[in-house]
């Protein structure tokens, strides 16, 4: 009968797009490969523990920022002109797909010093960029210096810095200092 087809066959994916972005509030992943007449295969990605993560640790000004590893696919140098205007969108091509460029300077604020405009100005040659994604999405994060991979511990913020767009949480690095941690997915759902 038609309502026994509906039964077998209802309520398949129900709440899987709630359970991606939980996931991805983790700094983990899920990926989805499906076969017609054979199935999907749902593949969860989720990091050893949720107080320690690797990160990719970045310059920008005279700030450091850590990059959770989870959202990282790789890094690159660009120039100022592999750098054109979409749209009112800055990208660049990466082996010939589209990629925004997002400014974490601007993102975030970062106070940019007469010293750091010149260091940005004679800087026509290298551009370091972070590609990162959640979900199917992509975007290059421009930052002013990479400074390598990184085991960090996750800090809340607390209740009065709790609330920072695009912040996670921050981390103490062996000489002291604080890095906050960016929270990679909140840049893709502006």
């Amino acid at each position: 009968s038609i309502w026994r087809l509906i039964t077998n066959i209802s309520g398949r994916g129900v709440g899987l797009d709630v359970v991606k972005r939980q996931i991805e509030k983790l700094n983990g992943s899920v990926t989805v490969s499906s076969q017609r007449g054979k199935g999907s295969k749902f593949t969860i990605k989720l990091p050893l523990t949720l107080a320690i993560l690797p990160a990719l640790m970045v310059k920008v000004g005279p700030e450091m920022f850590a990059i959770p590893l989870g959202s990282v696919l790789e890094t690159m140098d660009i120039t100022r002109q592999d750098i054109n205007i979409v749209q009112h969108q800055e990208v660049t091509l990466l082996r010939g797909d589209v990629l925004p460029i997002i400014r974490l300077r601007n993102v975030l604020g970062v106070p940019t010093s007469e010293e750091d405009q010149k260091n940005i100005e004679a800087k026509t040659d290298e551009i370091s960029i972070v590609i990162c994604a959640s979900g199917d999405k992509r975007a290059g994060f421009m930052v002013d210096e990479l400074l390598g991979q990184q085991e960090i511990v996750i800090k809340s913020l607390g209740n009065l810095l709790g609330g920072l767009p695009g912040i996670m949480g921050a981390t103490m690095r062996g000489d002291g200092s604080i890095a906050l941690i960016l929270d990679i997915p909140s840049f893709f759902q502006k």
